[in-house]
């Protein structure tokens, strides 16, 4: 709309003008070395407009074919624009190579000059963070908006690593009651609750981080491992685990059947001296791709002698995955939990010549 009537108004201008240039055209004469230059103003205005088109069109072809960037008649301001990219570019280097302090020094430098000043000091302030500056970082990423989500993450993250994981929560709750809400916020949210040990707010922000996609889906899979276990495994220690309690009511069904909650409901079913119930839950939910991420809770579990569905079941996965270091770990724990120290020896031998991480 703002350009139809730009147009209609240098239209009607041209009308107005027009005319009057025509039978008044003026009379421009130069005299230099020598020579006499005569034309009419309109055609001196003519040819000045077209020169200052040609000379604009030459300094892009120029630009273009040696690469220029950026460029400025101003040798002060392109010195340092020049300075402020060497620095960013130290910067960037020393980041990668987690040289904290040195990369918050040639970072802060690079704001002196050039683009991307936004990101500059957001790395500049995660660099001295890193460092174990935190009144610099502070003072960098307080230049940022207050409503910058790498502020708040950053903030919030600086207060996590200075143990300060309750104020953290306070503060990621504000910023996710606030829509459209930031995935990387919600992920530091999950993990401020954690280092709080707030968990039954952990499990009810789980459900939040399963139905609004905080995490992709292979990300959440293995998240999951993350959360379930452990919240249960807390909670059944502090005031015992009750399935019909609301926060895991409000669980989506799909995040209650997950193989992640049922190592937790076996933990807490073992320990309270169902074993053959722990055993038969953990038979039905796990799978052989949730071995892996399963393995450092399922040693946890005290079954006991109730280890015989299990063993048959890890048993006929190994025969289609004789490489697979975590299923002989496994064998190895059920040995163990059946007092088999002889055959328990044997798998950890096997458990760890496919997968020498395993301890």
């Amino acid at each position: 709309m703002i350009k139809a009537i730009l147009l209609i108004a240098i239209l009607a201008l041209a009308m107005l003008l027009g005319p009057v240039l025509t039978n008044n055209p003026g009379y421009i004469k130069l005299v230099l070395a020598g020579y006499v230059i005569e034309m009419t103003a309109l055609g001196f205005a003519i040819v000045l407009i077209a020169a200052l088109l040609v000379l604009y069109l030459l300094v892009k072809v120029v630009r273009h074919l040696l690469r220029i960037q950026h460029f400025s008649l101003n040798f002060f301001n392109s010195r340092r624009e020049r300075k402020a990219n060497r620095a960013f570019a130290s910067g960037l280097h020393a980041y990668a190579r987690r040289q904290w302090p040195q990369a918050a020094s040639q970072l802060q430098q690079s704001l002196t000059g050039g683009d991307f000043r936004h990101e500059k000091r957001f790395l500049a302030a995660y660099a001295a963070f890193y460092a174990g500056e935190y009144e610099q970082a502070k003072s960098l990423v307080a230049e940022l908006a207050e409503d910058d989500p790498s502020r708040q993450y950053l903030e919030a993250e600086m207060l996590l690593h200075q143990g300060h994981a309750s104020q953290a929560v306070l503060i990621l709750e504000a910023l996710l009651q606030q829509p459209p809400v930031d995935a990387a916020l919600g992920q530091l949210y999950l993990r401020a609750l954690q280092q709080a040990g707030q968990w039954q707010q952990l499990l009810v922000a789980a459900g939040r981080a399963a139905t609004g996609h905080w995490f992709d889906k292979m990300s959440w899979r293995q998240q999951r491992f993350a959360l379930y276990p452990q919240a249960i495994r807390h909670l059944s220690s502090e005031t015992g685990f009750d399935q019909q309690q609301d926060y895991w009511q409000a669980l989506p069904a799909k995040e209650r059947k997950s193989a992640a909650a049922a190592l937790g409901l076996a933990w807490a079913e073992a320990n309270a001296g169902q074993a053959d119930a722990a055993e038969k839950r953990l038979v039905a939910a796990l799978s052989l791709a949730d071995v892996a991420p399963a393995w450092p809770h399922l040693r946890q579990i005290p079954l006991g002698h109730s280890v015989l569905r299990l063993r048959k079941q890890i048993q006929h996965w190994l025969r289609d995955n004789p490489s697979n270091g975590y299923l002989y770990a496994v064998l190895a724990y059920l040995a163990e939990q059946e007092g088999e120290q002889q055959q328990a020896q044997q798998a950890w031998q096997k458990a760890r010549q496919y997968q020498p991480e395993l301890r």
